[in-house]
């Protein structure tokens, strides 16, 4: 006991004689270089502002998938254990009696927010939640899940400036208010909103305990939506097009020190749309496409900026610790391609003119090219186990914390572990993660040893890291369900395939695989799996579920007519 008391002093000195507040910004589908503290050419001032201030990992990673990564970054356990192996709205419907496979945050996944509520936090959060089963399961909604205090988003993505949904899967975007389903204000943008709220939440709390915040923004997860005046700022930036963009990246990345000058990369934009063959009237859409992203990502720096600077007029800034990370990487998705989303749009008061891209009721997307880019200096992007879907920003700022850049392998369990580490000073056997104190206090050693291993099942695709190892295995239609090896110290761009060269680590590495498998209960979904049929099939059972009350009323009534016309004869 005398001991555990000594390790959470400790933690405590590290950050002052006050526990920390601790304010977790994630952000959705962010490439490797969005940000200006990782190379990026928008305008993320209060953002890198925090950076310089603090810690840039250049080695973190994430899930491909929003809602495996949300639950494993809250609970710091896999994702198979959470309840939510992959986006709930992909999951085939027959798995889901199957532990692991619920499709809602199960309640053995306690989050830190419950873990930091019975330290005496106060809990808060606004933005996307994602594990409720699009709400279906309140049980699951994070006022029942730790926070004192929510606005939430509970699916995969929604409109920026109203209810709509943003796909055929939902009615409308379900939004809950402590667990009740809300209504959004008039003049609603959700960055703003977000921001709003959470500074509402600290504000009416006790300024002599401290606070957990968690806003979770819809920047960038499409549909692309920002006050016209944000979109204005960058409508010349993208005019020479993706391989610029990514080439310009690369360079940036390098000259900040977070990927090496002498490594090569993978050619990624060779097996796409060349922009010298795009008309004119289409790079010009592309081009405000493109626009309307970094304005949305100015915008949400912007109000990021007004949380900062809140926290700093009222004396709590100097106790506060930030994380800003992103669930993934960028969104390489063309909705356009799929069928049942060109039968959806038609149905909508979406619109796709180009004179108002971006602004409310517009649908925006920057498609597979610029998607690429903005993921530079990897290889592909979400829903893809290479680097480019995995690989994505950590920036650690407050007191106490050292600056620089840290570049060995991390994973976004050690999030939840380092927050437990610091507050209670033990990390629960639940959490496999990594604590990151010794990182946040200078150490440059590596946090994982030689031996351990870190595996990773989303959707069908698979990866397991080890030492500088990795393989990873991505299925239809962009992959080949082959696995891969790469070493990732010698080769961060993933150029050079070792499968062949270097059996003997390929086959030790599946060898944890399957360990890795059979310890977290991971179900084979089959090659023929593919989210995107999956969504279609589940879209068309829950729409229809809709109908099966009413359906039913009218069956009713229709059968009480038919009784009584023919007692009547």
């Amino acid at each position: 006991m005398r001991i555990f008391a000594l390790f959470t002093l400790l933690s405590f000195t590290f950050y002052g004689n006050d526990r920390p507040n601790i304010v977790l910004i994630l952000i959705d589908d962010l490439g490797f270089t969005d940000l200006g503290a990782y190379g990026g050419e928008i305008d993320t001032p209060y953002i890198d502002q925090l950076a310089d201030n603090g810690l840039i990992f250049s080695n973190y990673h994430t899930s491909p998938e929003c809602a495996p990564s949300r639950a494993m970054l809250l609970t710091g356990m896999d994702n198979h254990n959470t309840g939510i192996p992959m986006l709930p709205e992909v999951l085939p419907r027959r798995l889901t009696s199957i532990p692991g496979y619920e499709g809602y945050l199960v309640p053995e996944a306690l989050t830190i927010a419950e873990m930091l509520k019975n330290e005496g936090y106060q809990t808060y959060m606004t933005g996307k939640w994602h594990l409720g089963f699009g709400g279906e399961k309140t049980s699951a909604l994070p006022f029942n899940r730790g926070f004192d205090k929510t606005f939430i988003l509970d699916a995969t993505g929604g409109d920026n400036f109203s209810n709509h949904s943003y796909l055929p899967y939902y009615k409308e975007a379900p939004w809950f208010k402590d667990g009740k389903p809300a209504q959004l204000p008039e003049n609603f943008y959700s960055s703003e909103f977000l921001i709003d709220e959470m500074i509402e939440y600290i504000d009416g709390g006790d300024k002599n305990e401290p606070f957990f915040s968690y806003v979770s923004f819809q920047a960038q997860h499409i549909p692309l939506q920002v006050p016209k005046e944000y979109t204005k700022k960058y409508l010349s930036l993208y005019e020479e097009g993706w391989d610029v963009l990514r080439n310009n990246r690369l360079n940036a990345a390098i000259d900040k020190g977070l990927f090496p000058s002498d490594a090569p990369i993978v050619d990624s934009l060779s097996s796409l749309k060349r922009w010298e063959e795009i008309g004119d009237q289409e790079k010009k859409f592309l081009i405000k496409s493109a626009a309307v992203f970094a304005g949305m990502l100015n915008a949400m720096d912007f109000h990021i900026g007004r949380l900062v600077s809140y926290l700093k007029e009222n004396d709590l800034y100097e106790n506060t610790i930030f994380i800003i990370t992103a669930d993934n990487g960028p969104e390489g998705n063309n909705p356009e391609e799929h069928q049942a989303w060109r039968s959806w749009i038609g149905t909508t008061s979406y619109t796709r003119n180009i004179e108002t891209l971006g602004e409310k009721n517009s649908y925006v997307f920057i498609g597979t090219e610029f998607a690429q880019a903005m993921a530079s200096p990897h290889h592909m992007f979400k829903f893809h186990m290479n680097e480019g879907g995995l690989k994505v920003p950590l920036i650690v700022s407050g007191n106490g914390i050292t600056k620089g850049v840290y570049h060995e392998f991390t994973y976004l369990t050690d999030i939840a572990a380092t927050i437990s580490k610091i507050i209670t000073g033990e990390i629960p056997e639940r959490i496999i993660g990594k604590s990151l104190e010794h990182v946040l206090r200078g150490s440059l050693e590596r946090v994982y040893e030689e031996n351990d291993y870190i595996g990773l099942e989303v959707a069908g695709n698979s990866a397991l890291f080890k030492g500088d190892y990795k393989i990873l295995k991505n299925g239809p239609p962009t992959g080949d369900n082959i696995w891969h090896l790469y070493n990732l110290v010698d080769d961060p761009g993933e150029t050079n395939d070792l499968a062949k060269q270097k059996p003997d680590i390929l086959q030790q590495l599946l060898k944890h695989y399957d360990e890795y498998v059979e310890e977290n209960g991971v179900i084979d979904l089959g090659p023929d799996y593919y989210w995107a049929t999956e969504m279609t099939v589940n879209t068309a059972k829950r729409r229809f579920a809709e109908f099966i009350p009413s359906l039913t009323f009218i069956i009713l009534i229709i059968s009480l007519i038919v009784i009584v016309y023919i007692r009547r004869r």
